[in-house]
């Protein structure tokens, strides 16, 4: 390492160390290199550290800029990079879509677990997809066997969505992008689907927004930086988007189909209690932190 770098990284760290956690100031350092030097191998700790020779000092100017931002006005990493690290890929984020968090990762285990043990094709759906990371990594994950729809309300959303869906080389075709014209329409556009392509549906999976607007459930922080669309349930119903999914998967899921929803786990029973009649095999499991974190529920196979 040059000196010239080795001294702008010691400054960068003894600067922050204390203001900022030393993984966020890494996750800046990698970030700002592959901005600069987006056809090189990422920055991980191992190269950082390990004294091997690494192009220029711009990027850590870079990484510099974001973590005064970081500090002074407390802009998510995300924001700042307009990246994040999502079941190994890395996908484009910004203000207009929820920032994936790695208890989603869980979901997307769940349901790939399911997919394993299914033959043939399987079409499922995700319900608000926000930035796609959902299908998206289900279909490079699973592959050919599987085709996925994504529904959005906000057209931001839907437009990141589709540009990570193109960066992530997904084979087109892979997943159709469903625009949903209000909120409130959680399930019509997949009737509408399934109705026409008369095929329904093997699975749905959804993170739809559950929080309450309350300190206790989200802090001010992520209220001031994520788009409320993707956060916050009706007030007068906190479960209301659970009980459309509920009432729609007659519709939209063929007999013996599978929902797989993550949920709060302050609510989770009371949302279990949504699905009582009409499914079976009903299960919560629990995230990393051992908090309950998603409902799995098979539609009984003579509800249609």
């Amino acid at each position: 390492m040059s000196p010239d770098r080795n001294q702008a990284l010691q400054k960068f760290f003894s600067d922050f160390t204390g203001r900022l956690p030393t993984h966020e100031l890494e996750i800046l350092l990698e970030a700002a290199f592959h901005q600069e030097f987006p056809d090189q191998a990422r920055l991980d700790r191992r190269r950082l550290f390990s004294g091997e020779p690494l192009p220029g000092t711009q990027w850590v100017t870079q990484a510099r800029i974001w973590a005064e931002k970081r500090v002074s006005a407390g802009v998510p990493l995300q924001h700042l990079t307009r990246e994040q690290n999502f079941y190994g890929r890395y996908f484009e984020v910004g203000p207009e879509v929820l920032i994936p968090r790695p208890e989603t990762e869980v979901l997307v285990e769940c349901v790939l677990s399911w997919l394993s043990r299914q033959q043939g094709t399987c079409v499922g759906a995700d319900i608000g997809t926000g930035s796609g990371v959902i299908p998206i990594t289900l279909v490079l994950e699973k592959g050919p066997d599987l085709r996925m729809l994504a529904t959005e309300a906000s057209p931001e959303s839907l437009r990141r969505a589709q540009d990570n869906a193109r960066a992530l080389e997904v084979p087109s075709g892979a997943i159709t992008w469903l625009a949903v014209a209000h909120e409130d329409d959680v399930v019509g556009r997949l009737v509408e689907c399934v109705e026409r392509e008369r095929r329904p549906l093997d699975f749905v999976v959804s993170n739809p927004p559950y929080l309450r607007r309350d300190p206790a459930e989200v802090d001010e922080q992520v209220e001031r930086s994520e788009p409320a669309l993707a956060l916050f349930a009706p007030e007068s119903d906190p479960l209301f988007y659970y009980g459309e999914i509920a009432r729609g998967a007659r519709q939209f899921l063929k007999p013996g189909g599978m929902l797989f929803l993550e949920v709060p786990h302050e609510r989770a029973e009371a949302i279990r209690a949504l699905f009582g009649e009409g499914f079976e095999e009903l299960r919560i499991l629990p995230d990393l932190a051992g908090k309950s974190r998603v409902l799995e529920a098979k539609l009984l196979p003579w509800t249609r």
